[in-house]
């Protein structure tokens, strides 16, 4: 078996490496003996490195990353900002013009959907590339565009300026799952990292019903142009934010930043990342990191599992919202706004939750590996067709209200734990982003495809009905995670993925 070796080089430029040294102030460099060029590779100093973003103060994590959570939340506003706002939308200037294209019922629901699918879709290539070229790039250039379309969407005559200004905001927005969650994965432990990934799952849907709780009566009284005025002052503050506190938290693109100093200042061209050393040419690497999600997502059952499971059919059970509680019991804006706390209790009840869960995984991690993770998502396995049927057959006028206000908890509070990021980020650590992204696209082109599909289904079937069937396949899939739990390691154990994982793992802890 080949032999390695350990070289320490002290760093002569102390401006240079003054956050990459460790104890003594010197840079460990390994070399291997199967290097045929003579290469000296670069890592971090010691298992301690402060360069390192495992090893940066818990402060430092959660300031990071709670601009991510804001990011976050902001998306899922701005999304649900406008849904709540179809009917001033169709009383607008547009009316003309959307009767014309007979798409005056679709409208609300096609605006939707023009910013969820490049949402679920644009991942596929924004992950793999931060996780080539590094996080922050990405990351902040996807946070400004988000921010910018507000304007056009807030000045516009017409209905196509708002509908490619929502592809567009979709594209900036989509960072918001896949990158906040692989950079929750860059800086987090494994075992430190379970409260943190489930504040980002509970943000994720919390989020959403934050917007029509706080803009419903905006709506109602100042119309959709107002909310989107009130989105871009509140995002570009969020965003300048943003661009200041964020950092670089990709492990293999700080490498290889610190290759680069080094080369430069020693003039020694033997200074290389193993990252480096894996690159292709540029053609060969963007084919072979965008295509990774697909294959994740195709390739990999766990994944897979995760992404057409019973979450298709709360996507539709919660299209009945404005049915139930506009048509029932003929709320207005602002009332059927406040039905959306339920979205933001639930979540945070999940949370709560996870702390228990957390503890439980610490105990058994060492036994069960990932799987670990999915004691919560077996609870909510239980909840959420509990929380379906009791939406469904509550849903009626001489049923007073708080009800099925209440059964949204419940299925809220399930979907968020059934998220699994946690799962998934600790199965695929260093492809997190394309894990979570490849889930994320399935998740959220389904969502917005049932978005267009919800209204024509419980019009024909009647919301008992309708509800009925979608309850009994939630009931049916509730056995993801269980089955996932007995029979999770075997399946990762063939995984193409994980053996590569394996690997990486094993060189970065040389």
């Amino acid at each position: 078996m080949p032999s390695s070796t350990s070289t320490n080089v002290r760093a002569d430029t102390p401006p240079l490496y003054s956050e990459a040294k460790g104890p003594e102030g010197r840079l460990n460099i390994s070399t291997s003996s199967e290097d045929t060029h003579g290469y000296i590779y670069v890592d971090w100093d010691g298992p301690q490195d402060p360069a390192n973003p495992r090893n940066w103060s818990s402060s430092r994590k959660w300031f990071i990353s709670s601009f991510g959570f804001i990011f976050l939340t902001l998306v899922g506003v701005a999304n649900a900002g406008y849904a709540i706002s179809q009917p001033s939308l169709e009383k607008g200037e547009w009316l003309t013009l959307c009767t014309a294209l007979g798409i005056s019922s679709l409208l609300g629901t096609l605006g939707v959907a023009m910013f969820i699918v490049p949402f679920g879709i644009a991942p596929l290539v924004l992950a793999p590339c931060s996780e080539l070229f590094g996080r922050l790039p990405v990351y902040i250039a996807s946070a400004v565009i988000f921010w910018l379309m507000f304007l056009p969407q807030a000045l516009a005559k017409n209905v196509e300026t708002v509908l490619i200004t929502r592809v567009i905001s979709g594209v900036g927005a989509s960072t918001s799952v896949s990158l906040v969650g692989g950079m929750l994965a860059d800086m987090w432990d494994a075992h430190e990292r379970g409260f943190p990934m489930a504040m980002f799952s509970s943000i994720a849907f919390a989020g959403t019903g934050l917007g029509p709780v706080t803009l419903g009566y905006v709506e109602l009284k100042l119309g959709y142009v107002f909310i989107n005025w009130i989105l871009f002052a509140v995002s570009g503050v969020c965003t300048l934010g943003l661009i200041i506190a964020s950092r670089e938290t990709r492990a293999s693109v700080l490498l290889i930043r610190k290759a680069k100093l080094l080369r430069m200042e020693t003039g020694n061209d033997a200074f290389r990342a193993k990252a480096e050393e894996e690159r292709a040419s540029v053609a060969k690497m963007l084919k072979t990191s965008l295509l990774r999600p697909l294959r994740m997502l195709f390739t990999e059952p766990v994944l897979f599992l995760f992404a057409v499971s019973s979450l298709y059919a709360v996507y539709l059970m919660l299209e009945a919202i404005p049915l139930v509680f506009i048509q029932l019991y003929h709320f207005n804006a602002g009332e059927y706004g406040l039905v959306y706390l339920g979205q933001i209790i639930g979540p945070i009840i999940g949370m709560v939750a996870n702390v228990w869960c957390d503890r439980a995984y610490k105990r058994n991690v060492a036994i069960k590996g990932p799987e670990a993770r999915l004691y919560i998502a077996m609870w909510s396995g239980i909840a959420l067709p509990i929380g379906c049927w009791v939406y469904t057959w509550t849903s009626f006028s001489s049923i007073h209200w708080i009800v099925p206000s209440l059964a949204t908890c419940i299925i809220y509070a399930a979907v968020s734990a059934l998220a699994c990021f946690n799962y998934a980020t600790d199965s695929y650590t260093a492809y997190a982003s394309s894990a979570l992204g490849g889930i994320s696209a399935v998740r959220l082109i389904i969502g917005a495809v049932f978005s267009l599909l919800a209204q024509p289904m419980y019009d024909s079937l009647g919301i008992q009905f309708a509800g009925t069937i979608l309850a009994a396949l939630s009931t049916v899939f509730a056995i993801t995670p269980f089955l996932l739990y007995r029979y999770g390691f075997a399946i990762r154990s063939r995984s193409k993925f994980a053996k590569e994982l394996a690997i990486l793992e094993a060189v970065n802890s040389r």
